[in-house]
Protein backbone atom coordinates (compact mmCIF):
# COMPACT_ATOMS: atom_id res chain seq x y z
CA UNK A 1 0.00 0.00 0.00
CA UNK A 2 1.26 3.54 -0.69
CA UNK A 3 1.29 6.50 1.23
CA UNK A 4 -1.01 9.42 0.00
CA UNK A 5 -1.85 12.89 1.62
CA UNK A 6 -4.66 11.55 2.66
CA UNK A 7 -3.82 8.58 4.36
CA UNK A 8 -1.05 10.32 6.15
CA UNK A 9 -3.16 12.89 7.12
CA UNK A 10 -5.75 10.40 8.75
CA UNK A 11 -3.08 8.84 10.94
CA UNK A 12 -2.05 11.87 12.02
CA UNK A 13 -5.57 13.01 12.78
CA UNK A 14 -6.27 9.43 14.68
CA UNK A 15 -2.72 10.18 16.29
CA UNK A 16 -3.33 13.00 17.62
CA UNK A 17 -6.93 12.20 18.98
CA UNK A 18 -5.70 9.47 21.03
CA UNK A 19 -3.10 11.92 22.35
CA UNK A 20 -5.94 13.82 23.50
CA UNK A 21 -8.15 10.80 24.86
CA UNK A 22 -5.22 9.60 26.87
CA UNK A 23 -4.75 12.95 28.21
CA UNK A 24 -8.74 12.92 29.40
CA UNK A 25 -8.42 9.43 30.62
CA UNK A 26 -5.48 10.35 32.85
CA UNK A 27 -7.01 12.88 34.20
CA UNK A 28 -10.49 10.91 35.32
CA UNK A 29 -8.66 7.66 36.33
CA UNK A 30 -7.92 9.32 39.28
CA UNK A 31 -11.77 10.20 39.71
CA UNK A 32 -13.92 7.67 38.53
CA UNK A 33 -13.06 3.56 38.83
CA UNK A 34 -12.19 2.22 35.41
CA UNK A 35 -14.89 0.06 35.35
CA UNK A 36 -17.56 2.83 34.78
CA UNK A 37 -15.65 5.18 33.22
CA UNK A 38 -14.98 2.21 30.66
CA UNK A 39 -18.34 2.04 30.40
CA UNK A 40 -19.53 4.88 29.97
CA UNK A 41 -16.92 6.01 27.32
CA UNK A 42 -17.48 2.81 25.09
CA UNK A 43 -21.56 3.80 25.57
CA UNK A 44 -21.15 7.07 24.68
CA UNK A 45 -19.61 6.46 21.32
CA UNK A 46 -22.12 4.14 20.60
CA UNK A 47 -24.33 6.64 19.04
CA UNK A 48 -22.43 8.37 16.66
CA UNK A 49 -21.03 5.49 14.86
CA UNK A 50 -24.67 4.12 15.09
CA UNK A 51 -26.08 7.69 13.10
CA UNK A 52 -22.60 7.55 10.81
CA UNK A 53 -23.45 3.96 10.07
CA UNK A 54 -27.33 4.51 9.29
CA UNK A 55 -26.04 7.66 7.28
CA UNK A 56 -23.93 5.24 5.36
CA UNK A 57 -26.44 2.98 4.19
CA UNK A 58 -26.77 0.73 7.29
CA UNK A 59 -25.03 -2.37 5.58
CA UNK A 60 -25.16 -5.66 8.15
CA UNK A 61 -21.41 -7.29 8.33
CA UNK A 62 -20.81 -10.13 6.26
CA UNK A 63 -20.52 -13.95 7.70
CA UNK A 64 -16.73 -13.29 8.02
CA UNK A 65 -16.68 -10.22 10.00
CA UNK A 66 -17.73 -11.77 13.54
CA UNK A 67 -14.36 -13.58 14.61
CA UNK A 68 -12.29 -10.80 14.43
CA UNK A 69 -14.79 -8.34 15.13
CA UNK A 70 -15.95 -10.26 18.60
CA UNK A 71 -12.34 -11.12 18.89
CA UNK A 72 -11.37 -7.25 18.95
CA UNK A 73 -14.06 -6.74 21.42
CA UNK A 74 -12.72 -9.07 23.65
CA UNK A 75 -9.23 -7.38 23.50
CA UNK A 76 -9.93 -4.37 23.97
CA UNK A 77 -12.28 -4.30 27.11
CA UNK A 78 -9.06 -6.04 28.81
CA UNK A 79 -6.57 -3.90 27.31
CA UNK A 80 -8.69 -0.48 27.87
CA UNK A 81 -9.47 -1.65 31.79
CA UNK A 82 -5.11 -2.02 32.15
CA UNK A 83 -4.41 0.88 30.11
CA UNK A 84 -6.35 3.38 32.93
CA UNK A 85 -5.08 1.24 35.76
CA UNK A 86 -1.52 1.97 34.70
CA UNK A 87 -2.37 5.68 34.00
CA UNK A 88 -3.99 6.01 37.55
CA UNK A 89 -0.57 4.82 39.05
CA UNK A 90 2.20 5.67 37.07
CA UNK A 91 2.78 9.57 35.08
CA UNK A 92 1.67 9.60 32.19
CA UNK A 93 5.44 10.52 30.13
CA UNK A 94 6.42 6.73 31.33
CA UNK A 95 3.22 5.13 30.69
CA UNK A 96 1.67 6.23 27.52
CA UNK A 97 5.39 6.24 25.83
CA UNK A 98 5.20 2.31 26.36
CA UNK A 99 2.73 1.97 24.34
CA UNK A 100 5.60 2.27 21.09
CA UNK A 101 6.54 -0.70 21.56
CA UNK A 102 2.84 -1.96 19.96
CA UNK A 103 4.55 -1.38 16.42
CA UNK A 104 7.03 -3.85 16.47
CA UNK A 105 3.91 -6.41 18.17
CA UNK A 106 1.15 -5.23 15.26
CA UNK A 107 3.92 -5.56 12.37
CA UNK A 108 5.41 -9.37 13.56
CA UNK A 109 1.17 -10.48 13.27
CA UNK A 110 0.44 -8.39 10.49
CA UNK A 111 2.40 -10.57 8.53
CA UNK A 112 0.56 -13.97 9.50
CA UNK A 113 -2.89 -12.16 9.65
CA UNK A 114 -2.61 -10.19 6.72
CA UNK A 115 0.08 -10.61 4.63
CA UNK A 116 1.79 -7.44 5.01
CA UNK A 117 5.57 -7.33 5.09
CA UNK A 118 7.72 -4.29 6.45
CA UNK A 119 10.51 -3.75 4.64
CA UNK A 120 14.23 -3.08 5.35
CA UNK A 121 13.83 0.76 6.42
CA UNK A 122 10.38 0.16 7.72
CA UNK A 123 11.55 -2.66 10.47
CA UNK A 124 14.92 -0.09 11.28
CA UNK A 125 12.31 2.50 11.42
CA UNK A 126 9.81 0.30 14.13
CA UNK A 127 13.10 -0.51 16.25
CA UNK A 128 14.54 2.91 16.59
CA UNK A 129 10.57 3.87 18.18
CA UNK A 130 11.02 0.72 20.00
CA UNK A 131 14.51 1.24 21.44
CA UNK A 132 13.31 4.78 22.19
CA UNK A 133 10.47 3.65 24.48
CA UNK A 134 13.11 2.11 26.78
CA UNK A 135 15.27 5.02 26.74
CA UNK A 136 12.62 6.82 28.02
CA UNK A 137 11.16 4.41 30.75
CA UNK A 138 15.04 3.96 32.10
CA UNK A 139 15.60 5.44 35.67
CA UNK A 140 17.52 8.25 35.30
CA UNK A 141 18.77 8.08 38.68
CA UNK A 142 20.36 4.80 38.21
CA UNK A 143 22.56 5.54 35.28
CA UNK A 144 26.46 4.79 35.61
CA UNK A 145 25.17 3.45 39.06
CA UNK A 146 26.55 -0.10 37.64
CA UNK A 147 22.90 -1.60 37.99
CA UNK A 148 21.44 -3.21 34.57
CA UNK A 149 19.30 -1.75 32.64
CA UNK A 150 16.97 -4.37 32.88
CA UNK A 151 16.44 -3.90 36.67
CA UNK A 152 16.12 -0.30 36.20
CA UNK A 153 13.47 -0.40 33.64
CA UNK A 154 10.34 -0.91 34.89
CA UNK A 155 11.06 1.09 38.12
CA UNK A 156 6.87 2.38 37.66
CA UNK A 157 4.84 -0.92 37.68
CA UNK A 158 2.12 1.39 35.55
CA UNK A 159 4.80 0.97 32.61
CA UNK A 160 5.01 -2.73 32.91
CA UNK A 161 1.37 -2.76 32.89
CA UNK A 162 1.22 -0.46 29.34
CA UNK A 163 4.01 -3.07 27.75
CA UNK A 164 0.75 -5.74 28.37
CA UNK A 165 -1.61 -3.31 26.80
CA UNK A 166 0.59 -2.76 23.87
CA UNK A 167 0.63 -6.44 23.20
CA UNK A 168 -2.87 -6.10 23.49
CA UNK A 169 -3.41 -3.53 21.42
CA UNK A 170 -1.21 -4.85 18.67
CA UNK A 171 -3.07 -7.76 17.99
CA UNK A 172 -6.50 -6.05 18.01
CA UNK A 173 -5.50 -3.92 15.31
CA UNK A 174 -4.79 -6.39 12.83
CA UNK A 175 -7.81 -8.30 13.58
CA UNK A 176 -9.99 -4.54 13.62
CA UNK A 177 -8.66 -4.61 9.70
CA UNK A 178 -9.91 -7.97 8.58
CA UNK A 179 -13.24 -6.97 10.58
CA UNK A 180 -13.51 -3.38 8.16
CA UNK A 181 -12.44 -5.86 5.12
CA UNK A 182 -16.00 -7.39 5.93
CA UNK A 183 -18.26 -5.05 7.57
CA UNK A 184 -18.16 -0.56 6.80
CA UNK A 185 -15.89 1.11 9.43
CA UNK A 186 -18.95 2.78 11.75
CA UNK A 187 -20.98 -0.52 11.52
CA UNK A 188 -17.68 -2.20 12.88
CA UNK A 189 -17.26 0.49 15.58
CA UNK A 190 -20.70 0.41 16.50
CA UNK A 191 -20.15 -3.20 17.11
CA UNK A 192 -16.75 -2.83 19.08
CA UNK A 193 -18.12 0.00 21.32
CA UNK A 194 -21.75 -1.89 22.04
CA UNK A 195 -19.77 -5.45 22.45
CA UNK A 196 -17.24 -3.57 25.21
CA UNK A 197 -19.78 -1.67 26.94
CA UNK A 198 -22.12 -5.44 27.34
CA UNK A 199 -19.20 -7.07 28.23
CA UNK A 200 -18.44 -4.54 31.46
CA UNK A 201 -22.27 -4.79 32.00
CA UNK A 202 -21.34 -8.43 32.29
CA UNK A 203 -18.14 -7.86 34.71
CA UNK A 204 -20.20 -5.50 37.25
CA UNK A 205 -23.21 -8.51 37.36
CA UNK A 206 -20.98 -10.70 38.43
CA UNK A 207 -18.76 -8.49 40.97
CA UNK A 208 -20.46 -5.27 41.29
CA UNK A 209 -18.56 -2.50 41.75
CA UNK A 210 -20.69 -0.64 44.60
CA UNK A 211 -21.29 2.99 44.26
CA UNK A 212 -18.51 3.91 41.78
CA UNK A 213 -21.46 4.98 39.21
CA UNK A 214 -22.32 8.00 40.80
CA UNK A 215 -18.78 9.08 40.06
CA UNK A 216 -19.43 10.01 36.78
CA UNK A 217 -21.90 12.63 37.82
CA UNK A 218 -19.24 14.48 38.94
CA UNK A 219 -17.39 15.04 35.94
CA UNK A 220 -19.97 15.34 33.10
CA UNK A 221 -17.65 18.02 31.38
CA UNK A 222 -14.41 15.83 31.10
CA UNK A 223 -16.71 13.09 30.07
CA UNK A 224 -17.98 14.35 27.01
CA UNK A 225 -14.99 15.76 26.18
CA UNK A 226 -13.07 11.86 26.28
CA UNK A 227 -16.24 10.29 24.13
CA UNK A 228 -16.53 13.07 21.68
CA UNK A 229 -12.44 12.93 21.11
CA UNK A 230 -12.39 9.43 20.96
CA UNK A 231 -15.56 9.14 18.14
CA UNK A 232 -13.00 11.27 16.03
CA UNK A 233 -9.77 9.13 16.49
CA UNK A 234 -11.09 5.80 16.69
CA UNK A 235 -13.16 6.94 13.04
CA UNK A 236 -10.20 8.12 11.53
CA UNK A 237 -8.14 5.11 12.92
CA UNK A 238 -10.67 2.37 11.21
CA UNK A 239 -10.58 4.42 8.22
CA UNK A 240 -6.69 4.66 8.12
CA UNK A 241 -6.20 1.14 8.07
CA UNK A 242 -8.27 0.12 5.23
CA UNK A 243 -5.81 2.40 3.62
CA UNK A 244 -2.32 1.87 4.73
CA UNK A 245 -0.26 -1.25 6.46
CA UNK A 246 -0.74 -1.24 10.03
CA UNK A 247 2.59 -0.88 11.21
CA UNK A 248 2.53 2.46 9.77
CA UNK A 249 -0.44 3.57 12.04
CA UNK A 250 0.90 2.14 14.83
CA UNK A 251 4.40 3.61 14.53
CA UNK A 252 3.53 6.85 13.98
CA UNK A 253 -0.12 6.83 16.35
CA UNK A 254 2.91 6.22 19.01
CA UNK A 255 5.72 8.44 18.48
CA UNK A 256 3.44 11.69 18.34
CA UNK A 257 1.56 9.88 21.49
CA UNK A 258 5.15 9.63 23.08
CA UNK A 259 5.70 13.20 21.94
CA UNK A 260 2.29 14.83 23.29
CA UNK A 261 2.47 13.06 26.68
CA UNK A 262 5.48 14.29 27.57
CA UNK A 263 4.24 17.71 26.66
CA UNK A 264 0.93 17.22 28.20
CA UNK A 265 2.45 15.33 31.59
CA UNK A 266 4.44 18.61 31.57
CA UNK A 267 1.89 21.30 31.14
CA UNK A 268 -0.93 19.60 33.24
CA UNK A 269 0.44 17.42 35.79
CA UNK A 270 3.58 18.97 36.39
CA UNK A 271 6.02 15.82 35.65
CA UNK A 272 9.29 17.17 35.25
CA UNK A 273 10.79 16.27 31.57
CA UNK A 274 14.92 15.82 31.27
CA UNK A 275 17.40 15.74 28.16
CA UNK A 276 16.88 12.19 28.21
CA UNK A 277 13.65 12.01 27.72
CA UNK A 278 13.75 14.27 25.15
CA UNK A 279 15.89 12.58 22.95
CA UNK A 280 14.34 9.21 23.43
CA UNK A 281 11.30 11.00 21.70
CA UNK A 282 13.88 12.24 19.19
CA UNK A 283 14.86 8.93 18.25
CA UNK A 284 11.32 7.76 18.18
CA UNK A 285 10.41 10.62 16.09
CA UNK A 286 13.84 9.39 13.41
CA UNK A 287 11.97 6.02 13.26
CA UNK A 288 8.52 7.45 12.26
CA UNK A 289 10.71 9.03 9.35
CA UNK A 290 12.13 5.85 8.25
CA UNK A 291 8.77 4.15 8.16
CA UNK A 292 7.20 6.77 6.47
CA UNK A 293 10.44 6.56 3.63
Amino acid sequence: MSVTLISLLLVLGCSIGFAGADLLRKALAHRIHPVPLLFVLAAGMVPAFVGWWIWSGAALPLAGYWVPGLGSVILNVIANLIFMEAVRISPLSVTIPMLSLTPVFTSMLAIPLLGERPGQLEWLGIVAVVLGAFWLNVDRGGVGSGVPIWRRLGKERGSLLMVLVAALWSLALPLDKLAVSSASVPAHGTILNAGVALVLVVVVLLRPVEGRFGEIRRWPGLLIALVAVSVLALGLQLVAITQVWVGLVETLKRAVGSLLALLSGWLFFSEEIDVQQVLAVLLMGSGVALVLL
